[in-house]
């Protein structure tokens, strides 16, 4: 037994989260799916990568999808499977997200003169993961899929 590498999981493992869109919760999705990875067996640079992307995702839903309205949620799936990790989250806000536009590399020292340094989530989002698609979500707020491969 000792050196054998145990038998992959066929099965498909899903975990729902449902989020008040209140600033805070998004460690609540980052701490989960950094737990998953982890049982995984993703790398620990890899889970950095997942626990900033969801964060992001997570934070940009609460902000602007649903506008802070604690009354709103943010939905997040965690789809685990044979080789990948799914993410998807997805906002009730009623304010499109245009997910067709440019998203070009911050500059640092433009972002510093701002007062909002926002501007960086869907840039970083889309360097960490390996696949990001933008959709409309079945409630009709948007949703983001992040696809992050497990490297042998």
């Amino acid at each position: 037994m000792s050196g054998e590498t145990p038998p992959r999981d066929p099965v498909e493992r899903v975990i729902e989260l449902r989020l008040p869109s209140k600033l805070g919760y998004e460690r609540v999705a980052m701490d989960t799916a950094s737990s998953l990875a982890r049982r995984m067996g993703f790398q620990p640079d890899r889970v950095e990568s997942l626990k900033t992307a969801v964060s992001e995702a997570v934070t940009n839903a609460i902000e602007h999808g649903n506008e802070h309205d604690a009354a709103m949620k943010v939905v997040v799936l965690l789809t685990a499977r044979a080789g990948e990790l799914i993410v998807d989250v997805a906002d009730q806000g009623r304010k499109p997200f245009d997910h067709n536009q440019t998203i070009r590399r911050p500059v640092i020292e433009e972002v510093l003169e701002q007062d909002d340094k926002g501007g960086w989530g869907i840039w970083l989002i889309r360097e960490l993961m390996d696949e990001v698609e933008f959709s409309t979500a079945p409630s009709g707020g948007n949703q983001i899929r992040m696809v992050i491969h497990l490297e042998q």
